[in-house]
């Protein structure tokens, strides 16, 4: 019960029942009898059904549950589950090839059998981005995150202009790509080339126009001069690290930045983990005390002008940019000119 949480890149416990579910997905996958790949599904499904609950909110767990779902389902039913283009996109990436990326994510989460660079920096690193991924794109976030509710918080119209920084693969952007509408403007921000990759695959296979990448270093918002400034700036499950992992100079630049992108009366939307009372299950990884976002947000020239509870779990604040202070010195000269 800290006030902030930040731990390791893989946040997500490894239990006997987990594995078991998983290693019941492996053999759905890899089985060449479709029935039996079926039954695996089934089993796979029913231990996530009875393990979700107690230890594993907003974790793999669901995501991987869908795929059991799927692979268990009557070929008629297959397409009501890819429905959403995006989740249609997410599902042809992870079974591409015989499900590659999948088994992948599997062997490399628990282990189950050596791809030889484990050990390895880009092993390392590629098994954060798979896991990420997996998190982030989940065609089941909203059964935990309640995503809907956290869209009706955040106040942005057709024509508006949003930038998503840590956007990841997209999952808030192209939500919002539709809430702006083709007048309007989505900034997909984040540090990794991959996940922005990600992004614009997706927006060429769902034919949507209106998003647009940037790739930065995670010290400055990245919006160029002909970009102008923006309406909104949103972050999900991010500054927990920017709060706890950043140096002072770091976190002034970017904050700084993230300030003189906005329009005046613009607004930052401010997503994260929390402390749950006692008794509810946590979010799975990172988390921090929203009160010290808040006191420190208040000293960035930021006014807070609303603050929700969508679940125990993740809280939602809202921000104002504070207009820029005169210096009194130019206040002397504005009232001596009148």
């Amino acid at each position: 019960m800290s006030l902030i949480h930040v731990g390791s890149n893989d946040s997500f416990a490894i239990t006997k029942e987990g594995r078991q579910a998983a290693n019941l997905l492996l053999s759905a996958i890899e089985e060449t009898d479709p029935e039996k790949a079926r039954d695996d599904a089934r089993q796979s499904s029913e231990i996530y059904t009875k393990i979700i609950p107690r230890e594993n909110y907003g974790g793999e767990y669901s995501s991987l549950q869908w795929f059991d779902d799927y692979i268990a389902a009557d070929a008629g039913k297959k397409a009501e589950f890819l429905q959403d283009p995006q989740v249609k996109f997410f599902f042809g990436k992870f079974s591409d090839n015989n499900y590659a990326l999948l088994k992948e994510f599997l062997l490399r989460k628990y282990r189950m059998r050596d791809i030889g660079d484990e050990e390895t920096k880009a092993g390392q690193e590629r098994k954060i981005w798979i896991e990420d991924t997996m998190l982030f794109e989940n065609p089941r976030r909203e059964t935990w995150e309640h995503t809907s509710k956290f869209l009706a918080l955040i106040k942005i119209k057709p024509g508006d202009k949003i930038a998503d920084l840590g956007s990841g693969p997209g999952y808030y952007s192209f939500k919002f790509a539709r809430k702006v509408g083709p007048t309007g403007k989505v900034y997909a921000i984040d540090t990794d080339a991959d996940h922005l990759k990600w992004v614009e695959e997706a927006k060429v296979d769902m034919n949507i126009g209106n998003v647009q990448t940037i790739e930065t270093d995670g010290r400055t918002l990245g919006l160029s001069n002909e970009a102008g400034k923006v309406d909104t700036v949103f972050l999900c499950s991010l500054y927990h690290n920017i709060y706890g992992m950043m140096t002072p100079p770091e976190r002034d630049s970017l904050v700084g930045s993230i300030r003189e992108g906005l329009k005046n009366n613009g607004r930052l939307y401010l997503a994260d983990n929390g402390l749950v009372p006692q008794g509810t299950l946590p979010y799975h990884g990172p988390y921090v005390a929203k009160e010290l976002i808040i006191g420190q947000m208040e000293n960035y020239g930021f006014e807070l002008v609303a603050q929700y509870q969508p679940i125990a779990q993740r809280y939602l604040l809202v921000f104002e940019k504070k207009p820029d202070k005169v210096p009194a010195k130019a206040k002397k000269k504005q009232r001596r000119r009148h």
